[in-house]
C-alpha cells in the first residue's frame, strides 16, 4: 500500500469521511534538528477531502505507535493535493546529505506547490541548521542550484 493512501485511508477510519489526496506533512522532529530519518519522529498530515476540505492530524514513525484524531482546518494556500510519489523520506535525508547547505535539518515537509509555471511534482523541502533551504523533486529527487538568498537548492523540471 502507498504511503499516501494508508494516510487517506487511517483518516477516513477515524472520521468516516473519504480523502482524496495528501496536502502537507510536516516532520515533527527529536529536539528541533536532525540528521537522520530517526530522527523524524513522525508527521503533522494534512489531507483532502472528495468536498474540498481540509483535515490535520499526527502520525508516529515506526517504532512509535499513535495518531490523533483528524479534525477539520482550513486548507492551505498555494499547495495542491496529490495521491503519490516515488522518493520515500529515507531516500529524500540520503540526497540532503550529498549537498552543502548544511549538515542538519531543522524542518522538513513535502507538498506540491501552485505555482507558474506548474510544478512538475511534490516537492521535500528541508530547512538546515545554517537556514539554507533544500529542495528535492519527490518523484525525480533532482535538485539545482540557486543563489542561498532565494533558495539554495531546487528540483529541476524535467
Amino acid at each position: 500500500m502507498s504511503q499516501i493512501k494508508s494516510y487517506l485511508d487511517a483518516a477516513a477510519e477515524k472520521t468516516g469521511v473519504e480523502f482524496i489526496g495528501l496536502e502537507r506533512k510536516d516532520g515533527v522532529i527529536r529536539n528541533g534538528i536532525g540528521s537522520t530519518v530517526e530522527d523524524i519522529l513522525g508527521w503533522n498530515i494534512i489531507v483532502r477531502d472528495k468536498d474540498g476540505s481540509c483535515h490535520e492530524y499526527y502520525t508516529a514513525r515506526p517504532p512509535l505507535i499513535g495518531m490523533t484524531q483528524p479534525v477539520p482546518i482550513r486548507c492551505p494556500l498555494g499547495i495542491v493535493s496529490f495521491d503519490g510519489y516515488k522518493i520515500d523520506i529515507e531516500e529524500a535525508v540520503k540526497i540532503f546529505h550529498t549537498q552543502n547547505g548544511g549538515d542538519k535539518f531543522v524542518e522538513v515537509s513535502l507538498s506540491w506547490p501552485l505555482t507558474h509555471p506548474e510544478a512538475p511534482e511534490p516537492y521535500w523541502y528541508f530547512r538546515t541548521n545554517l537556514g539554507n533551504n533544500v529542495v528535492i523533486g519527490a518523484n525525480s529527487g533532482q535538485i539545482k542550484g540557486y543563489s542561498p538568498i532565494v533558495v539554495l537548492y531546487m528540483a529541476q523540471p524535467k
